[in-house]
């Protein structure tokens, strides 16, 4: 039985990128950028004008200073007029600066007139009190964001909508990506019916795990391949398994624990799967197997058995599937972060395994992360970990950890809170 450290290091030791593909400008929005994109020009690319007012030489200005009008420059728009001492051009926040000027003073200072069809300027208007006025007053000099040549995104990481705009402003219209793996995802058991069951039988469950598996990939913008029920009979489960490997990883749950009816493991051993990990020491989540077709030379025909409890399939995929499905795509920094929370209640690990266990995470009025910890009764509680925003992460045998204790927590969807405060629907 393997550490969950021990078991990351055992997936991502097989999980390496796919390779890439070409993509446009909109279609590359939360895809992994494989190449360097560096500046094309200097950034400003001129002397900006950084406020609508007038464009001057400071020197000129003094109490009540008038400065004649001799040119009017708008954003996109370019003036060979030399500001000389005593004049100033009209300009527009995002203007070039024109030859002669040095600063430029906001419009909501200055005072306008028109005498003998020449415009002039005051400066300050009566009642203004505007601060002093020294070279480069508002003006972002040439160059001062970034210089040409400069690496504006570094690649390994994912397109935001930030860095879209960065690619827009550097005319990279068409971007190197990492592909995106192709996900297969089924769940077995006899006890399993289509969510769309409306009376399951005393002893029968309606198949969680596949929808919020296949959801869950889906967020991450991958193309998933449902499979759907597989019973425990082996010749069924070597025909799903065999399909599902065409993909480039298969995510099955339930079947790879120890009962009689658990088929999994000596199926795909004969389809030709090598397997890594078989256990693994935290809690939810001990009967997880990882292993990886051997005929394949690259990393496709990776397999990850999760248990069929809903919030270990769910606390396993995080842990362990989702980075692996990163690294895939080529994104570089794959490992969860953990971030440290306050407790605002007791939360409990007595046993020998690592826990992660479902909490709710929130921004304090003091800045500090602030966690909750669920009410849970164990591994199928899948109500719990639909309220979660965090795993909460104990030692092996830590005890409990009382109120203001402070632990680690990794992130789930919605981390952190930042409203006045979470209460379990639930009761």
């Amino acid at each position: 039985m393997l550490g969950a450290e021990e078991a990351l290091e055992a997936v991502l030791g097989q999980a390496r990128p796919l390779g890439g593909e070409v993509a446009g400008l909109a279609a590359a929005t939360g895809r992994i950028l494989l190449d360097p994109v560096r500046a094309d020009r200097d950034q400003p690319p001129f002397d900006r004008v950084l406020v609508d007012g007038y464009a001057v030489r400071a020197a000129s200005l003094g109490s009540g200073a008038r400065l004649r009008v001799v040119a009017e420059i708008a954003a996109g728009q370019t003036s060979r007029t030399v500001v000389g001492p005593g004049e100033a051009a009209a300009v527009m926040t995002g203007a070039p600066m024109p030859p002669g000027a040095d600063a430029a003073i906001m419009v909501e200072h200055t005072a306008r007139e028109s005498v003998a069809g020449e415009e002039f300027v005051t400066w300050p208007a009566p009642g203004a009190s505007p601060p002093p006025v020294r070279p480069g007053t508002a003006v972002a000099p040439r160059g001062c964001e970034t210089r040409a040549g400069t690496v504006l995104l570094r690649p390994g990481g994912r397109i935001t909508a930030a860095a879209a705009g960065v690619l827009a402003s550097v005319g990279k219209v068409r971007v190197q990506v990492g592909r995106r793996p192709t996900v297969a995802v089924m769940s077995t058991g006899d006890e399993l019916l289509h969510p769309r069951a409306r009376r399951p039988g005393p002893a029968r469950i309606r198949d969680a795990n596949s929808p919020m598996l296949a959801a869950r990939c889906r967020a991450l913008g991958l193309r998933v391949r449902r499979l759907g029920i597989v019973r425990d009979d082996p010749e069924r489960l070597r025909t799903a398994i065999r399909t599902g490997l065409e993909s480039d990883v298969l995510l099955l749950s339930g079947g790879v624990s120890m009962g009689r009816f658990d088929y999994v493991e000596p199926v795909l051993e004969g389809l030709g799967v090598r397997l890594l990990v078989t256990s693994v020491r935290i809690r939810p989540g001990k009967p997880f197997v990882f292993g990886f077709r051997e005929e394949d030379s690259a990393s496709s025909g990776l397999v990850f058995g999760l248990p069929g409890n809903p919030v270990s399939a769910f606390t396993a995929f995080e842990l362990f599937a989702r980075p692996a499905l990163d690294r895939l795509e080529g994104m570089e920094r794959v490992r969860r972060p953990r971030f440290r929370v306050r407790l605002l209640n007791p939360v409990v690990n007595r046993g020998p395994r690592q826990a992660f266990l479902p909490g709710r995470v929130r921004t304090a009025p003091d800045g500090v992360l602030e966690a909750r910890g669920i009410r849970s009764v164990g591994s199928a509680d899948l109500g719990a970990i639909g309220q979660a925003n965090a795993l909460l992460v104990l030692p092996a045998g830590a005890g409990e950890a009382p109120p203001g204790a402070e632990i680690l927590a990794m992130p789930l969807e919605g981390f952190p809170d930042s409203g006045p405060g979470w209460q379990d629907p639930r009761g």
